[in-house]
């Protein structure tokens, strides 16, 4: 089969600084010009040249049409494509690949335009199929079917590399792709446990298979791969664990071994990582690539942006070896038979198996029946079964509702920020809760320290080391706690911030409530809950105060009671003072309290207003459904009778295949006697012929 050489492919793409960094006094280190790109911090500039580069300003469809379309037809014409997104966490990857509505990325725009070319192609028929896995910290997830099997990377002489068990499913348009891609995109955000980690080392792989073949022939077809890949940060920091970062050390692992000419020959290694298996044809292999670097421009970030371009120069070396991709999965079957069928008699006829003999017609029966499912018709049969087994999935991992949402686009984008917020706010209060322990641990101990001292003192025979010793470790106790306590306040601080946040975002929800609220009972429902949520936060924040007030009263009575114990004395004036402010708080209780239950009187006051209003839409409504019931059930009638002559044509069709099926059994019955009693004359026959030596009796010869 023939094939080509084809060097990596390189642009860059730098995004502009946001609004946060510029209002932080964020500088930009980062210029383009022409085809090079330029970092200059603190005076020292370093210069980089590439395939392509976009500045700021250029949107994703300008990176699109340059870099991608040309590989767009060389996936139509039966080759594999793959587009990377490198860089480090924070340089835009995910905007390049995704986009927004305003600004598409890259996955959207080439996937409608695939179809597009698709329908040019009148005289071929087409079978696309989409799979979307994420890989973390060396844990594979089937985005689009979060199923619980094990998947696994292999090697298949028909498919090349693929993901055992990875769900793949069929699509027919451009918005099938759109639909898919975005529902998956969204599993990953809303299936993360840690939101701020997950980003900086999840790699999304997007992966469009597509075969072809001519209309009324039999003429073999051509199938690619188009593998597109939202990288995890480049930085690749260190971690104890081997699993952390093991994707990104990986891929750097691989872009080193084929593009350092330093280090020319040797092992490439692949196997290192989940990652660098799965870009094993992307990287050095049978694909026509091509790497986008996501730069940031942000001074901060120099030394992450610094080492992203070093490693897009070392790929900038690597070659692939591109081939047509033959779709012969039929020949391909039958060689595969006929193998298994000569190592089988081998086995067979051996005293003593070879092992490696038994090993490969094991490999063989594994890679046949990964092959026979490459047909057309078990892809269809394969993606309707998937289909139905991801929604019962993403129903168990609680997150189905979400993922397959059919809300406007924006109304979902919000709707899903507020899950990420209330995410974040779950893991803080986590972290909040742990920390309290660790206070409350050391404010036992701190009461106990000092209830030790007061009765060393009591006793008289305290020593002056021994006094200086135990006041010491109170002050240090009572130090870490002043620690400790600090940092639960900010824990507090960052709860209340997200708090503030959610606010935000439920009131540009409310913008779009119209989207989901299809009824006035629905309507009734979903403003009860926004009630009651509110309801829960608002508690939630005075709860917290109530807290806090509690740690600086329980930390003021720690001091005092240190006092105490060292022998501080009240003067008469600060006892007056001190009964003048009890008695002000008192005053102040009791006029909170009534304010307490004036606005509990108002809120169910305003509660069952809202009921009645409620209540009267929901009986105008109840007498519209019952309208559409009554139209209802005449098409269910007239269903009924079709269903019912429908059946009765069914059973008649039954009685005759039935008849059909006896008279077929008897004359098969009949034959079968018939034949027995030719095979006896036969046999006879051979008697006489071998009695005569081989002549034939005079009566034949005649």
């Amino acid at each position: 089969m023939p094939s080509e050489s084809f060097g990596v492919k390189l642009v860059a793409k730098c995004r502009p600084l946001t609004s946060d960094e510029e209002d932080t006094g964020g500088n930009s280190v980062v210029s383009v010009s022409g085809d090079k790109v330029k970092v200059n911090c603190a005076g020292k500039e370093s210069s980089f040249s590439f395939d392509g580069v976009f500045g700021p300003e250029k949107s994703n469809r300008h990176v699109y049409e340059q870099a991608v379309t040309p590989l767009l037809q060389k996936a139509l014409d039966g080759n594999n494509v793959s587009i990377l997104a490198f860089g480090a966490t924070g340089g835009g990857k995910s905007h390049i690949m995704t986009g927004s509505e305003a600004d598409p990325g890259v996955i959207p725009l080439m996937t409608q335009n695939l179809f597009r070319h698709i329908q040019e192609r009148s005289n071929k028929e087409f079978m696309v199929t989409v799979s979307h896995v994420e890989i973390l910290d060396e844990n594979m997830t089937d985005l689009l079917n979060p199923h619980t099997r094990s998947m696994k990377i292999r090697q298949h002489p028909h498919k090349g590399i693929f993901i055992d068990g990875l769900s793949e499913l069929v699509v027919h348009t451009g918005d099938d792709i759109a639909l898919l891609y975005d529902q998956g995109t969204r599993a990953r955000k809303l299936g993360s446990s840690d939101i701020k980690t997950h980003a900086a080392r999840a790699n999304a792989i997007f992966i469009v298979c597509v075969e072809q073949k001519e209309r009324q022939s039999s003429k073999v077809g051509l199938r690619s791969t188009i593998l597109l890949a939202d990288l995890a940060g480049c930085e690749a920091q260190s971690s104890a664990d081997p699993n952390i970062n093991a994707g990104a050390r990986g891929v750097l692992n691989i872009i080193s071994a084929l593009g350092d000419g330093k280090r020319k020959g040797g092992h490439i290694p692949y196997r290192d990582s989940k990652v660098s298996r799965v870009l094993q044809d992307s990287l050095g292999g049978n694909s026509a690539t091509l790497i986008i670097a996501a730069l940031s421009p942000l001074d901060k970030s120099y030394q992450d942006t610094l080492t992203c371009l070093q490693y897009c120069s070392f790929a900038k070396n690597i070659k692939n070896t591109v081939q047509l991709n033959l779709d012969d999965t039929q020949d391909v079957i039958s060689e595969m038979r006929q193998d298994i069928a000569r190592l089988r008699d081998k086995i067979a006829a051996a005293a003593q198996p070879e092992r490696d003999d038994v090993a490969k017609m094991e490999a063989l029966i594994q890679d046949l029946e990964i092959a026979k499912k490459q047909t057309w018709a078990e892809k269809e049969k394969q993606s309707a079964k998937f289909e139905d087994e991801r929604k019962i999935n993403l129903a168990n991992k609680g997150i189905l509702e979400w993922v397959m949402d059919s809300m406007k686009k924006g109304n979902r984008e919000v709707q899903e920020q507020m899950m990420l917020l209330q995410k974040e706010k779950d893991q803080l209060t986590d972290k909040y809760k742990e920390k309290r322990k660790v206070v409350e641990s050391m404010k036992e101990e701190l009461q106990k320290k000092i209830s030790e001292y007061a009765k060393f003192t009591e006793s008289g025979k305290k020593s002056e080391s021994e006094t200086k010793s135990r006041v010491t470790a109170i002050h240090e106790l009572k130090e870490r706690l002043k620690k400790e306590t600090e940092g639960l306040k900010q824990l507090k601080e960052q709860l209340f911030a997200v708090q503030q946040k959610q606010q935000q975002r439920r009131e540009d929800a409310r913008a779009h409530t119209n989207a989901v609220k299809g009824s006035a009972e629905l309507r009734q429902k979903v403003e009860k809950e926004e009630r009651l949520q509110m309801e829960l936060e608002h508690k939630a924040m005075v709860e917290e105060e109530l807290e806090k007030s509690r740690l600086e009263l329980d930390s003021e009575k720690t001091e005092i009671q240190l006092q105490a114990a060292e022998g501080r004395k009240y003067s008469t004036k600060e006892g007056a003072d001190l009964q003048i402010q009890v008695a002000e708080m008192k005053a102040d209780k009791s006029v909170v309290t009534l304010k307490l239950q004036t606005l509990e009187k108002e809120k169910q006051h305003l509660a069952s207003e809202l009921e009645e209003v409620y209540t009267f839409h929901k009986e105008e409504l109840e007498v519209q459904q019952l309208q559409h019931y009554q139209t209802f059930r005449s098409y269910r009638e007239i269903f009924e009778e079709q269903k019912a002559a429908i059946d009765q044509r069914y059973r008649q069709l039954l009685e005759d295949s039935i008849q059909d099926a006896v008279y077929l059994s008897s004359r098969n019955n009949d034959l079968t006697e018939e034949n027995q009693h030719l095979k006896h004359q036969i046999a006879q026959l051979k008697d006489v012929i071998t009695k005569l030596g081989g002549k034939l009796p005079e009566t034949m010869s005649s």
